[in-house]
């Protein structure tokens, strides 16, 4: 979807970027945490062993949506933080 919002918008001079970082410690994510079992099996999953903080992904974002990134365009940062496969 990304990508193809890149080149849609960008004959507006519009730029198109996602962050996709793991779970994000937000209030919702913790709640879900609370689940041992669930906690587990997130865990599992994050090479790192533990959910991101909003500071984890923040400077991506004040990055994306500034000036320095104007020639950035149809990317996902911070997507390699989570493993999919068994």
């Amino acid at each position: 979807m990304t990508r193809t919002l890149a080149f849609e918008w960008a004959k507006h001079k519009i730029n198109v970027n996602a962050i996709a970082p793991t779970f994000v410690n937000t209030p919702f994510v913790a709640a879900l945490l609370e689940d041992e079992k669930v906690r587990e099996e997130v865990l599992s999953r994050i090479p790192l062993g533990r959910v991101a903080e909003v500071e984890d992904v923040l400077g991506a974002a004040v990055f994306l949506a500034s000036p320095a990134s104007d020639m950035v365009r149809q990317r996902q940062y911070i997507k390699v933080a989570t493993r999919l496969e068994r």
